[in-house]
């Protein structure tokens, strides 16, 4: 899981430009993680059904210091307890789903499978080079090249370094 992180130089002259820059980060970051859930796990083994992020973190909030349910948790499990807490974002499903569906030959099902991945977490790097691919493949060069263009921006792991390739590649 990667943790973003703004900076910000709060100047009195540029006041309202920064809190608008803050705004449309926050909204961005919101935006990526709409689809997102927290699961909670014992040994493998998850402990509940996963939680929407946001009912997670105001649950948290709610309960600031004594009754939150991942301190529930670890009280009930014991102290020396290992819980994993992982952040998953259906989009990320989506776009396992497209590639699946690319390696069968359904383009059409694919695309919209990486399309849908998008529309969950337009700063998906996977899903932007994923259909940048396909694009690719298919023949419709400069959507392509727009998708890797993107994928590589993100500078989200693997799939933008790849990205960055292919684009290197197709110049």
């Amino acid at each position: 899981m990667s943790i973003k992180r703004y900076q910000f130089d709060l100047e009195p002259e540029q006041l309202e430009e920064s809190l608008r820059d803050l705004g449309e980060k926050l909204q961005r970051t919101f935006q990526d993680h709409r689809y997102s859930r927290v699961r909670l796990s014992w040994k493998g083994k998850p402990l509940l059904p996963d939680i929407p992020l946001a009912l997670f973190v105001a649950g948290e909030a709610a309960s600031f210091w004594w009754a939150g349910p991942l301190r529930a948790v670890i009280l009930n499990l014991g102290i020396g307890s290992v819980i994993t807490v992982e952040v998953v974002n259906e989009a990320d499903t989506k776009v396992e789903a497209g590639r699946a569906l690319f390696m069968e030959g359904e383009v059409e099902q694919a695309e919209a499978a990486y399309r849908d991945a998008l529309r969950m977490k337009p700063s998906s790097a996977g899903a932007h080079f994923n259909l940048g691919v396909l694009l690719r493949v298919t023949g419709k060069l400069e959507l392509a090249r727009e998708h890797l263009r993107q994928a590589a921006e993100l500078d989200d792991g693997p799939d933008s370094e790849k990205a960055q390739e292919l684009l290197e590649k197709m110049q």
